[in-house]
């Protein structure tokens, strides 16, 4: 997943195929009984004379809550206990995770020497590049004993 605006512009057979991988990784069981389940930041409102659509945005509002405290976004006293300001800070905290990641990615970067000559060897810690731990923190990593039980 790309960390810029230029992935939410691609075409929509790239975003499409995106979309279809997701929809397989989403817990729809989880969803739906988080979305009934009352939480202390939201106000449950019974939603059977509501206009159409309006009971579905409040069954979501409700398992969005739960999937903030699920990732450990403090509950707020204030305007911060709003479900806008809550996902704000769990962005801050996704943005603050991939600038880690990144720093992480160019420490440990390939050895060069001069002419442009280049060793097999990662720079931080002297594995064969590129090492386990780039490749963790790139989200390119297997495991080798996982990949031997497949």
């Amino acid at each position: 997943m790309s960390t810029g605006k230029a992935h939410l512009y691609r075409p929509r057979a790239e975003r499409k195929a995106e979309s279809d991988a997701n929809r397989a990784l989403i817990n729809w069981d989880l969803l739906q009984s988080l979305a009934v389940k009352p939480h202390p930041n939201q106000n449950h409102v019974p939603h059977d004379d509501l206009p159409m659509g309006v009971g579905e945005v409040l069954q979501e509002a409700l398992a969005a809550q739960h999937l903030l405290d699920l990732v450990g976004i403090p509950l707020g006293l204030y305007d911060d206990q709003t479900i806008d300001a809550r996902t704000f800070l769990a962005v801050l905290e996704v943005q603050k995770l991939r600038e880690r990641l990144d720093r992480i990615v160019s420490w440990h970067s390939r050895e060069t020497g001069p002419g442009g000559m280049v060793d097999d060897y990662c720079t931080e810690c002297r594995n064969t590049w590129p090492c386990d731990t780039r490749r963790m923190a790139e989200g390119t990593y297997t495991d080798p004993e996982e990949s031997a039980d497949v």
